[in-house]
């Protein structure tokens, strides 16, 4: 008796696990960062594997190889792993892709100024416009104390690459390389963590690409990419750090001589400066144009960084000693140690031919003492042909939960999805006309004159939605 007789319906199911079968790519194995103001620790003191190159001491790349982009599907995971060496505070770190002329064998760092006029070697290719820099993905260490030894995982859905790892035209010209990087300081564990006295590896750090092995090849794509701002140190104090100073405000302008048949920005910012009264603590709303279209609004942090305590080995005033309810967490952060920075992905779709002006806008930053800045990134993604991979997941994960209509004289809102804790109205311009705490059910417009208005609503969650409607 035959007790296994495959059907049409079991084997076209295992091909498809087949065609989709997890690849993990390991492009970094426990690599240990050094301090990043000391001198670049020489190689013979502290060996790289082969094929990793060491830039300076919190940044190292290798090389993309072909047969590895060959392979990867059209869905992409950015996965890293972090644990302390001698650094006990929460550090700063990034994924960079580098796009790079192919007949160049390695590139230079460069020294980099940051706004109180301390200098390190640590932003590469600024001065050098052969090389084109795209941030990927951003996240934050948690404290830890080396000895009480914890893995810190960070993840990232990075499909929105796919077009551009698969694109053959781009890579008969440019090598692609990825760079780690993180950014540590020792002095602190060198006093308050056993076995730290005198060391300068502060991190070890492990990085892979996920992806599935499915690629259709009918869809090949050309693609078009614009890195336009790494790590801008945006703030409102220092000349050259804002478009105007006195303001918060990243202004970047693209011109496409063809129509895309999808198009994106991705946008990461971070809010930095722990002073008293810095721009860590406090949460303000940001503001995204993307000509005359607010395309996002969004208060940064998370409901709360309870979840991360567990990676937070170290004392320290962030957490305290106690769990904290989600209102203390919304009160004063920004992001968590041990969490990832979110990328911000604003999405166009189909767009013709012509210029298209973005604005990132955080009007309520005070930057207490000239202290503090917002580390920006910014890249447009566009395909004219298909799809960007992983966007249509993004939408739908961020659909408004709030029904809001117009009666002719009042905004009715009916809302089931989650509580409202404040609400913004703002004029066709971004003018705020009024902001006010709590719930609202309806808001009077009588007595405003025929326009365009922007409705924002923050959620208790800690999400924004933007409602746009005409008052006639």
């Amino acid at each position: 008796m035959n007790l296994f007789r495959p059907t049409l319906l079991s084997l076209l199911i295992a091909q498809v696990a087949i065609t989709n079968a997890e690849q993990r790519f390991k492009y970094y194995d426990h690599i240990t960062f050094y301090d990043v103001y000391a001198g670049t620790v020489n190689d013979s003191v502290a060996p790289v594997p082969e094929g990793i190159y060491r830039l300076n001491n919190a940044r190292f790349t290798t090389l993309l190889p072909s047969a590895d982009l060959d392979r990867m599907g059209d869905s992409l995971r950015l996965e890293v792993s972090i644990s302390a060496l001698c650094d006990n505070y929460d550090r700063i770190g990034s994924v960079d892709l580098v796009l790079m002329p192919n007949d160049s064998l390695i590139y230079n760092d460069c020294i980099h100024t940051k706004p109180n006029g301390s200098t390190y070697s640590g932003r590469l290719g600024d001065t050098d416009p052969s090389i084109q820099r795209i941030e990927v993905g951003r996240f934050i260490t948690p404290f830890m104390d080396m000895n009480k030894g914890v893995d810190v995982p960070y993840s990232w859905d990075i499909s929105f690459l796919s077009p551009l790892l698969h694109d053959k035209q781009l890579r008969d010209s440019m090598n692609l390389w990825l760079e780690f990087h993180l950014e540590g300081v020792p002095y602190a564990a060198n006093t308050q963590i056993a076995g730290c006295s005198g060391r300068k590896d502060v991190f070890a750090g492990t990085l892979e690409i996920v992806s599935n092995d499915k690629r259709d090849d009918v869809l090949l794509q050309h693609q078009l990419t614009l890195p336009l701002a790494y790590e801008r140190y945006l703030n409102s104090y220092s000349k050259g750090h804002s478009d105007e100073e006195g303001t918060t405000v990243a202004h970047y302008q693209v011109h496409l001589d063809e129509p895309m048949n999808d198009a994106m920005f991705l946008m990461i910012n971070s809010n930095h400066g722990a002073n008293s009264g810095g721009e860590e603590y406090n949460r303000r709303l940001h503001y995204v144009w993307v000509n005359e279209w607010m395309a996002m609004v969004y208060r940064p942090g998370r409901t709360s960084c309870e979840p991360f305590r567990m990676y937070n080995t170290q004392a320290n005033g962030i957490y305290g000693s106690s769990t904290m309810t989600d209102e203390t967490w919304q009160s004063f952060s920004n992001w968590c140690p041990g969490d990832v920075i979110d990328n911000h992905i604003i999405h166009l779709g189909a767009i013709p031919a012509g210029d298209y002006d973005f604005r990132l806008m955080v009007p309520d930053a005070v930057f207490n003492d000239n202290q503090g800045y917002f580390p920006f990134s910014l890249t447009f993604f566009g395909v004219k042909e298909g799809d960007i991979d992983g966007l249509q997941t993004i939408l739908d994960e961020r659909t408004p939960s709030t029904k809001v209509s117009w009666d002719g004289d009042h905004l009715l809102i009916d809302n089931h999805g989650g509580k409202i804790v404040e609400w913004t109205l703002l004029n066709a311009a971004g003018q705020r006309i009024s902001v006010q705490p709590g719930s609202v059910n309806e808001i009077k417009m009588s007595n405003h004159p025929t326009s365009v208005y922007i409705l924002l609503l923050l959620m208790e969650d800690g999400s924004t939605e933007v409602h746009k409607f005409f008052k006639n």
